[in-house]
């Protein structure tokens, strides 16, 4: 048993994605397929003698699923994906949208990952991906940037070197197959994916399999970490927190201004000033982050104790005025 995970896009021009776009798919759909929708309506929500005039319950369920997947196929057929940069040596900076077919269209190969498969307990993935460094070349070929940020549909957010792109041989997943029987796909998991390809290692960072992502843009890492920076240089034990806080969590809980929001602020949440409100964070990141939470996230493999220890002290240090 295998399963395809296809794209997901941003929504038409001057829609923008996320949960209000589904009213902007639906329209396309309307738009495109008007006759087929009132053929299907005619065949299943036509008056029933059992139903009293209307339509099964099932049958009407079954008729708006069909309905809805058409619409994203629909939806689907506009996408694009927004890749932006900094100013160049002519003072302008970019900004490019490109669907499916034109970044395929860079250059992609298929492979498999055993990075990928290790990190979430799959077996014999398979991808179709483009060379990261080829998107470097076409968009940044200045080298202005040193990083690139990586903007998710569901307010994820990574963030990736561009040493470790070119030192890892690091890919953009275009297309995923995952095998196995019984294989479980979390909703995060679609392309855009950043991928290690087969044969190639690299550190066991949560950072390293952002998917589901919508824009890419290159940014300068000093302008990026400066607040984060300069809130780490408090302590000495909140500076050791920020490499595990930035390489694992920042993506998905924002401190400091910084970051994503898919997970909120873990200061808004937890008390870390005292032992108590710690082991109260420790417990719960136990109970969302571990192997066989049902996201799939287990961000247990990539921070040990004292790495946990060393972020709490970091948030600590972010709850003070």
């Amino acid at each position: 048993m295998s399963e395809c995970v296809g794209p997901l896009f941003e929504g038409p021009a001057g829609v923008p994605a996320g949960r209000d776009s589904s009213a902007a798919a639906l329209a396309i759909f309307i738009r495109h397929y008007h006759k087929g929708f009132s053929r299907v309506k005619q065949i299943f929500c036509g008056s029933s003698p059992r139903a009293g005039g209307r339509p099964a319950a099932w049958v009407r369920g079954w008729a708006g699923a069909l309905l809805l997947g058409l619409a994203a196929n629909a939806w689907a057929g506009e996408g694009v994906y927004r890749i932006a940069g900094p100013p160049g040596a002519s003072g302008a900076a970019f900004e490019a949208r490109l669907s499916l077919k034109e970044l395929e269209a860079i250059g992609g190969r298929e492979m498999g990952s055993g990075y990928f498969d290790r990190a979430l307990g799959y077996t014999g993935s398979r991808f179709y991906a483009l060379e990261f460094a080829a998107l470097l070349e076409k968009y940044d070929p200045e080298g202005q940037s040193d990083a690139v940020l990586l903007d998710c549909f569901d307010d994820y957010q990574g963030l990736i070197s561009v040493e470790d792109i070119r030192r890892y041989g690091l890919t953009l997943a275009t297309r995923i197959e995952i095998t196995g029987e019984g294989a479980v796909v979390p909703g995060w998991l679609r392309p855009l994916l950043v991928l290690v390809p087969e044969g190639r290692d690299a550190p066991r960072k949560e950072r390293f399999m952002t998917a589901n992502i919508r824009a890419i843009r290159f940014v300068r890492l000093r302008d990026y970490y400066a607040p984060l920076e300069a809130l780490a240089a408090a302590t000495p034990a909140a500076r050791a927190g920020l490499a595990p806080y930035t390489d694992n969590c920042l993506f998905c809980h924002p401190l400091a201004g910084v970051g994503g929001g898919k997970g909120g602020a873990l200061t808004a949440v937890h008390d870390f000033s005292d032992e108590a409100g710690r082991q109260r964070f420790y417990r719960a990141f136990a109970g969302m982050h571990h192997q066989d939470n049902p996201d799939k996230q287990n961000i247990e493999q990539f921070i040990g104790p004292g790495q946990l220890a060393d972020i709490a002290a970091l948030l600590s240090r972010a709850m003070k005025p």
